[in-house]
């Protein structure tokens, strides 16, 4: 809740996690309409360590490649064509990929805003630094984690100051590649927004919805070669068709704060405080309520017998303490 008071949902948001048990259901109680996707670097590196054999031919090597081509397909049938060359190879890797939602992975079925952008894991460098200072006490790991943070806002506002471009360098370079694909396609006006694109095949292009039937703008947040083609023949620019996430402004806004330098760390002083009498408790953890469920849960339905004594023949104990006077042997 504490976050959903600081993130705007004015928008579409994604949240992208590591299939942590319980987290979708919670991230959806409290942002309702969000969409969430699993993070493919951890997804792959999950589907290499449980990859057993059978293997039937030599395909094993390209498993891994295939997973990611299911993922990137932005058809069902690409999805299904690399899913089944998964199978051929080895139906127990199949399972295991039709087991998690292809709606949170694949860019077929995802419905939420999907930009195949994957790179390294995002979260790697974060993990690193907290590897270092792991030793350290809580006040001088929040110091150096912020003077972290720190210099990797400052490095990346003045890097971005520096750029050319519209886009950032990357996305500049893919639209820069998809612009030389869009010389000799041929345009066709069927409306003032809806277009035929020929080449090879026949694409329909809708720049009000910025869509293609190739599925290309809506997989990247690029406009396609068909889309660029149309621009090119309408005189629009193309930049007012690029997703926002992809401009050099924003990315420069993103970066734009700064985290101010904190005080230095000051040690508790003896003189000024009875440390004789500074008690610091543990903080209080309220017992899960899923856990005083399942303590009914297995005490529910428990048959209870009644005890009786095989020696007096009384109920409550048994023969071993039974404290009734023995009767002697005639």
């Amino acid at each position: 809740m504490t976050l959903r008071s600081v993130v705007s949902t004015s928008q579409s948001l994604t949240f992208v996690s590591d299939r942590e048990k319980g987290l979708k259901k919670s991230v959806i109680e409290v942002f309702e309409n969000a969409h969430h996707g699993y993070s493919l670097h951890r997804l792959l590196e999950s589907f290499k360590k449980n990859l057993k054999g059978p293997f039937h031919g030599d395909g094993k090597g390209l498993l891994p490649i295939n997973f990611v081509a299911a993922a990137h397909a932005v058809r069902l049938d690409g999805f299904k064509t690399s899913t089944d060359q998964i199978r051929r190879v080895s139906s127990q890797a199949y399972d295991w990929v039709l087991q998690i939602e292809p709606e949170c992975w694949t860019n077929a079925l995802f419905k939420g805003e999907h930009y195949n952008h994957v790179t390294s894991d995002v979260a790697e460098t974060y993990i690193k630094w907290i590897e270092e200072v792991r030793e350290l006490p809580i006040a001088q790991k929040i110091e150096v984690l912020s003077c972290k943070l720190m210099e990797l806002i400052n490095t990346r506002r003045t890097d971005s100051s520096t750029w050319p471009t519209k886009l950032t360098p990357s996305k500049e370079e893919k639209l820069r590649q998809e612009t030389l694909q869009a010389y000799g396609l041929k345009v066709l006006f069927s409306s003032d927004t809806l277009f035929e694109v020929h080449k090879d095949s026949i694409n329909v292009v809708d720049i009000d919805k910025w869509d293609c039937s190739c599925l290309k703008w809506k997989a990247t947040g690029l406009p396609c070669c068909h889309a660029i083609a149309v621009f090119n023949c309408t005189g629009r620019n193309v930049y007012d068709y690029c997703s926002r996430y992809f401009k050099a402004n924003n990315f420069q806004l993103t970066y734009s704060e700064s985290i101010n330098p904190s005080a230095p760390f000051q040690p508790l002083d003896s003189d000024t405080i009875d440390l004789e009498t500074l008690h610091v408790l543990p903080p209080f953890i309220s017992k899960p309520q899923n856990q005083e469920k399942k303590k009914q849960t297995r005490t529910k339905g428990v048959i209870t017998r009644t005890v009786t004594c095989a020696r007096c023949k009384e109920v409550g104990h048994n023969k071993a303490t039974c404290k009734a006077p023995t009767t002697p042997t005639p």
